[in-house]
Order: structure tokens, then sequence, then C-alpha cells
């Protein structure tokens, strides 16, 4: 009996030690991870501002040369250490996209992270699964164009009006939704 009162509280033995480094640098890392996927977005009505994007074949355009909507979708290809669930729903919502584009609804730029020059982008485009949207995935200096937009964690989404203002944003969009939005507008 007196071999229990011994013992110290369970919450005791936890936090002595080591064990109170080993719980400090997990709060740490899970602080730290929670201060970089905070998004600062750009507020609905505020002008969007200018990117210049480059085509696949190196042909160079700026975002407010193109007349019509937009809809710009800041895409991060899934990694190991990226949402699994958020890349894959974008990456099946590009065919979406792609026909709000061919229908002539507004613009649509895909914007890779990671993939800032034209061969990089001509790689991705030419794996299979990215093959049929080389109109719409552009390149750019993606950090800085992240960092114009207030986007520190990849997916995101904007829909920018014909003069340039933002009419909406999200991290996860979908096509339908955009759909009406621009119909709205």
């Amino acid at each position: 009996m007196e071999k229990n009162k011994s013992k110290p509280p369970y919450l005791k033995r936890i936090f002595a030690g080591k064990n109170v480094y080993i719980f400090a640098m997990v709060a740490l890392a899970f602080a730290f991870l929670n201060i970089y996927r905070l998004n600062d977005p750009l507020e609905v009505g505020s002008t969007a501002p200018e990117l210049v994007l480059q085509a696949s074949n190196g042909e160079s355009f700026t975002m407010n040369e193109i007349l019509s909507p937009k809809v710009v979708i800041f895409y991060k290809k899934h990694t190991y250490f990226s949402n699994y669930i958020i890349n894959t729903t974008y990456k099946r919502a590009l065919p979406a996209f792609k026909i709000l584009q061919d229908k002539g609804i507004a613009q649509v730029i895909v914007i890779a992270q990671g993939y800032d020059n034209t061969e990089e982008l001509n790689n991705l485009i030419w794996e299979d699964d990215y093959s049929n949207y080389k109109d719409i995935i552009f390149t750019t200096d993606t950090k800085a164009a992240g960092k114009k937009y207030g986007i520190r964690s990849w997916p995101h989404l904007y829909v920018i009006s014909s003069d340039n203002r933002v009419i909406y944003e999200t991290k996860i969009g979908s096509a339908d939704k955009v759909q009406q939005i621009l119909w709205r507008d």
C-alpha cells in the first residue's frame, strides 16, 4: 500500500524530466505550423495586384491585359507534406474550371506553387494528369504572387471582375459556386 503513495500522480510523471522538453517542442511545432498556414487574403472589393504570367510556350502577359473576369487558382500539387484532401479536391475540379473558360465565362489562371519557370511548367503539363490544362496553367514568381495576394497556405482561389476587383475569395472553391458569383456580378 505504501508503494502507491510514493508514486507521483499520472500528470506529474508525464510532465517530469525530459518529457517537458518533448511537449514544449511539439507545442512549438504546432504553433509554427498554425502560423505558417494562416492566410491574410485580399478583401472582397479590393483591387487585385498585377501579376506577370508566362504561358508554357514562353509568351508573357499581365493579368490586367485580360479584360474578362478571371478565376485565379493558387494551386499546390500534392506532395508528401501537403494536404492530400484539399489538393485532390482542386485537381478533380480543374476540368470544371476549364469548362468555365471554354464557355467564355471567365479566364482561368492556375498558378502552380513551385513551378516558377516555363521549363518546370512544361514538366508539370506533360505529366498525364495535367496535359489537358496547358491553356489554364501559367507560371510566375510564385513566392511574390503569394505575398501580393496574402497566400501562405496554398491552395486558394480568387474571382476577379473584369475591372480587376476581387469579388470572391476562398480556400476551397468550386466551379459551380464561381459560376453563380460571375452570373450575379
